[in-house]
C-alpha cells in the first residue's frame, strides 16, 4: 500500500467551524418547531371558537322560535324567556366541552304600542305597552363564567308585533 502525502496547504473545516454551523442550524430548527407548535395551538383555538359560534347560533335560533307567551290569555312567559340568567351544558355532541348561558332582560325601550287602538289581547287593559326582551347567549368551556370566559356571544331582541305574538 502506497501512502499519499497530504500537501501542506490543504485545508478543511476545523471542529470549531463544524460546531458553530451545527449550533446555528439547531437554533433555526428550534424556531421552526416553535412556529409549528404555535400554528397547531391556534388551529385548535379556531376550531373551538367555530364550534362555540355554531352552538350559540343554534341556541339563539331555538330561543327565537319559542312563543313569546306560553299562555297569551294570562300573559305567562315561556319559562326560558322569564327575565334572569340561565345556563346548561351544550346539547350533544358538545355537552362535555361547552356550557350555554343566556341572560333575559325585560322591558327594553322600544317604540310603545298602544293597546287602545288595536287590542292584541282581550285580557290586556287599554293603554300603551312595550313588550320586548333583550337576550344574550354566551358559550363558554364547560363550567366557565359567562362574563369572563366567553368563546362566542350572540345578542338579539325578541318582541311581539301588533298583528300577533311571534
Amino acid at each position: 500500500m502506497i501512502r499519499t502525502p497530504f500537501p501542506a496547504n490543504d485545508s478543511g473545516f476545523t471542529i470549531i467551524e463544524v460546531l458553530m454551523a451545527l449550533a446555528i442550524f439547531s437554533i433555526g430548527l428550534m424556531a421552526l418547531g416553535a412556529l409549528q407548535a404555535r400554528a397547531l395551538m391556534d388551529t385548535g383555538d379556531i376550531a373551538r371558537k367555530t364550534e362555540a359560534w355554531t352552538i350559540a347560533g343554534s341556541h339563539a335560533d331555538w330561543l327565537k322560535t319559542l312563543p313569546f307567551y306560553a299562555n297569551p290569555a294570562t300573559q305567562t312567559f315561556d319559562p326560558n324567556l322569564v327575565a334572569g340568567a340561565y345556563n346548561q351544558p351544550a346539547p350533544p355532541p358538545n355537552n362535555n366541552r361547552y356550557s350555554v348561558h343566556w341572560q333575559v332582560t325585560d322591558d327594553i325601550a322600544l317604540l310603545p304600542y298602544n293597546n287602545t287602538a288595536t287590542p292584541v289581547f282581550s285580557g290586556v287593559g287599554n293603554g300603551t305597552y312595550t313588550v320586548a326582551k333583550a337576550i344574550t347567549v354566551v358559550v363558554t368551556r364547560l363550567g366557565g363564567n359567562a362574563a369572563t370566559d366567553a368563546l362566542a356571544q350572540v345578542q338579539f331582541l325578541k318582541t311581539w308585533a301588533a298583528t300577533g305574538i311571534p
